[in-house]
C-alpha cells in the first residue's frame, strides 16, 4: 500500500504493550484514517477523562445556550450570513485524524461563544478517493471532502447545525475551499505552513513534533528537519518513552515526556544519549521529570561540545550511578533537589561570609534547573564517578561542598 494511500484501515489493540507503545503506535499506521465530524466530537468528549468530560460536556451546553441567545433570530444554518464561496453538505466532510490534531474542546467552546459570522472561514478541503467503497462514508454531494484545516470550525458549524438547530447534517452547505491536491506530503505541508496567523489554533510544540513524524512516515516528507524529528521519535520508540501535552491527559504515564524544549532544541544524537540513559540503564515506572531531561541532555550535550563523546556503555554506567544515589529521581519534590538545596545554601553562607547582610544579593533560593542541579550533578560524578571523564565544569558560581554530596 503507498504512502499516499487513502483507504481506511483498523489497528488491533496488542496486549500487554506498554503505555508508550502504545501511543508511539499512531505513528506507524501507514494510511489515512478518516471519521465523520460526529464521530470526531462525540470521541473527543468520550475519550476524555470522566469527571473532565463532565465539565466539558456542561461548558458546551453553556456555550450552545449562549450562542441561541445572541442569535435568536437564526432559525436555520443558511440563516447565518458566512462568507461567499463554494458550498458543500456538511455531512461530506470527513476529518483525517492521521493529519489533523487532537481535537481541543476547549477552543471549540472558545470559537463557539465568540462566534461571528463575517468571521467565521470556510473549510480548508481536498476530495477524498474513496477507494471502492472502503472508507464507509458516502457522499450527498457530488464528492467526499476531507478537511486539512479549520476543523474546530467545522465542529462548531456541526455542533450550532445539528446539536442547536436540529438540522439534518446532509441538507446543511458549509462554504469550503477545494485544494486540488492529492499527495498527503503536499496536504500536511500546506498544514503545518498556515498555522500561524492571528486567530486560528496554532500548532503547539508537541503538534509540530507529530506532523513531522507522521509526514516523513506517511508521506515519504524529505524536509531534513522533519527527517531529524522522525529520528528522535525512533529513538523515543527504541526507549519505551513518548512525547505528550498535558492535553492529551497522560504525562503522568510511564515514559512520558511532556517537556519540548530538549526534544526540539538538542540534535537527535543528544536525543539518542538520553534514550540510552533513561532506558538503558532502570525500567521506566514514572513518567520522566522536566529537571531530568533537561539536566541530563544538557550535560551530554556540554561533554560532546567539549570533544567527549559518551559511548552507550560509559552513558549506562552513568545512569546505574545516578539510581543507585538517588533512584535518578530528579522530580521537584524529590530528595535529590533538597540534597541540592542544603549544599546550595551552605555554599551561599560560605561564598557571602564576609559580605554584610544589606550587600549580598537579595534572593539565595535554589533554582530547581540546569544552573545549580547541573553544577551539583557534575560535582557528584566528579567525586563519587572518578573513572568517567567530564567535562569542563559548568560556568556558574555554585561548586558545593564535597561533604554536602552524596
Amino acid at each position: 500500500m503507498s504512502a499516499n494511500s487513502m483507504a481506511l484501515k483498523v489497528v488491533p489493540q496488542v496486549k500487554n504493550q506498554t503505555y508508550a507503545t502504545q501511543k508511539n503506535s499512531q505513528y506507524n499506521d501507514q494510511t489515512s484514517v478518516f471519521v465523520d465530524l460526529s464521530k470526531r466530537l462525540n470521541d473527543a468528549i468520550s475519550n476524555t477523562p470522566h469527571f473532565r468530560a463532565i465539565g466539558l460536556r456542561g461548558s458546551l451546553k453553556s456555550a450552545c445556550d449562549e450562542w441561541q441567545k445572541k442569535f435568536n433570530h437564526i432559525t436555520k444554518f443558511d440563516d447565518l450570513n458566512l462568507v461567499q464561496t463554494l458550498t458543500i453538505p456538511l455531512s461530506d466532510i470527513l476529518i483525517d485524524i492521521s493529519l489533523q490534531r487532537k481535537l481541543d474542546l476547549v477552543w471549540v467552546i472558545e470559537i463557539l461563544k465568540k462566534f461571528r459570522e463575517v468571521q467565521a472561514s470556510p473549510l480548508q478541503v481536498y476530495q477524498v478517493i474513496d477507494n471502492k467503497g472502503k472508507l464507509g462514508y458516502y457522499p450527498k454531494g457530488k464528492s467526499l471532502y476531507a478537511s486539512w484545516d479549520a476543523q474546530h470550525t467545522g465542529i462548531v458549524y456541526y455542533i450550532i447545525a445539528v446539536w442547536i438547530l436540529k438540522e439534518d447534517p446532509s441538507k446543511v452547505m458549509v462554504p469550503v475551499n477545494i485544494y486540488p491536491v492529492s499527495l498527503k506530503s503536499e496536504i500536511r505541508q500546506n498544514f503545518v505552513s498556515t498555522n500561524s496567523s492571528d486567530g486560528k489554533k496554532l500548532l503547539e510544540d508537541i503538534d509540530l513534533f507529530q506532523q513531522m513524524v507522521y509526514g516523513v512516515r506517511l508521506d515519504g516528507n524529505k524536509n531534513p528537519d522533519w527527517i531529524d524529528a522522525e529520528r528522535k521519535q525512533q529513538f523515543l520508540e527504541q526507549a519505551d518513552l513518548f512525547v505528550t501535552n498535558a492535553k492529551f491527559a497522560d504525562t503522568d504515564q510511564p515514559g512520558a515526556i511532556s517537556r519540548m524544549q530538549e526534544i526540539n532544541h538538542y540534535s537527535a544524537d543528544i536525543i539518542r544519549k538520553f534514550c540510552v540513559y533513561a532506558g538503558g540503564t532502570i525500567p521506566i515506572p514514572r513518567p520522566i521529570a522536566s529537571q531530568e531531561i533537561e539536566i541530563l541532555c544538557k550535560f551530554f550535550d556540554i561533554a560532546k561540545k567539549d570533544g567527549i563523546d559518551y559511548t552507550d556503555a560509559e552513558i549506562v554506567e552513568i545512569g546505574n550511578h545516578l539510581h543507585m544515589k538517588f533512584d535518578s529521581n530528579f522530580h521537584e519534590s524529590s530528595p535529590f533537589w533538597e540534597k541540592v538545596r542544603k549544599a546550595y545554601e551552605n555554599w551561599w553562607n560560605d561564598f557571602y561570609k564576609d559580605v554584610p547582610d544589606d550587600r549580598r544579593p537579595s534572593n539565595s533560593r535554589v533554582s530547581k534547573n540546569w544552573n545549580t542541579g547541573g553544577s551539583f550533578l557534575w560535582h557528584q560524578l566528579h567525586k563519587t564517578l572518578p573513572n568517567i571523564k567530564l567535562p569542563r565544569m559548568p560556568s556558574g558560581n555554585f561548586i558545593p561542598d564535597t561533604k554536602d554530596l552524596y
